[in-house]
């Protein structure tokens, strides 16, 4: 099964990638019957998408650094509230989307994609 790689977005190739997943009816991920293949570029994207966040995170924490008062900034109290709520949520996905992404990788240890097989040159 082809997944539609989007590469430039990893966010938004995320969340194209998420409702390929079937649930239980209980809500929760059937991991058991997913296509592995969905499952493993979904693990990409995972973790593709929480190395940005943290490095957007941690880009944040230095500008927020530089920024203080004592420094001369000027930025508002308001505005360094809504970053660090901002923070928080960040952070709280990026756990989340850790935890899926071990999931997804848990339950595809064994697979092997299959390999493309060559085709002998044909001689007239």
């Amino acid at each position: 099964m082809d997944v539609y790689p989007i590469h430039t977005r990893p966010t938004r190739e995320l969340l194209l990638r998420l409702p390929l997943l079937p649930t239980t009816p209980d809500h929760r991920i059937d991991y058991e019957r997913a296509a592995p293949d969905v499952v493993r570029a979904l693990a990409d994207s995972l973790e593709t998408v929480i190395a940005t966040f943290n490095l957007g995170l941690s880009a944040v924490g230095v500008i927020l650094a530089h920024a203080s008062a004592e420094v001369g900034s000027e930025i508002g109290s308001e505005t360094i509230e809504s970053l660090g709520w901002f923070i928080a949520e960040a952070s709280d996905m990026t756990a989340a989307l850790q935890s899926l992404a071990h999931s997804c990788r848990y339950y595809t240890t064994d697979y092997t994609p299959p390999q493309p097989k060559s085709v002998p040159m044909v001689r007239f």
